[in-house]
């Protein structure tokens, strides 16, 4: 397995992007403020907008949101707020657009840290490798 590049400019909250990079080689992506493009050999497979837990909560209808779900719908690909605990151990997913509801057709749900990198390699259509879940949290 390669490695993963380290984060570089080490300005934004590294914890995330550092731990996303624990995620593995094939479940990368690129933040823009926390705005991450998950990919898969070049093709986009979904737009996550991470949110710390002691952050204030998204506006959905803010033109900014607005803007993203417009953006993943012209993609034809899923776009989810992710507000994600402290330690990492819980993520809250919401679902935002057509694409992210038709992957997640029971709506907003809290996963571990575990079952969100699971499913972001079932986005990629890979299964997660049990050497990256072995260092992550599995309980909520």
């Amino acid at each position: 397995m390669r490695e993963v590049k380290p984060e570089h400019l080490g300005f934004r909250d590294m914890r995330l992007s550092e731990r996303h990079r624990r995620w593995g080689w094939d479940c990368p992506a690129v933040d823009i403020d926390f705005f991450f493009l998950e990919y898969d050999k070049g093709n986009p497979t979904a737009i996550v907008e991470y949110k710390h837990e002691h952050l204030k909560k998204v506006s959905l209808g803010h033109p900014t949101y607005h803007a993203m779900t417009i953006l993943a719908e012209k993609a034809e690909i899923p776009f989810f707020v992710v507000r994600y605990k402290d330690d990492f151990s819980a993520f809250h997913i919401i679902p935002v657009n057509s694409y992210a509801k038709s992957k997640m057709p029971d709506g907003e749900k809290f996963m571990s840290e575990s079952t969100w990198v699971r499913f972001l390699y079932w986005l990629r259509g890979y299964e997660c490798p049990q050497s990256i879940i072995d260092g992550l949290k599995t309980d909520i």
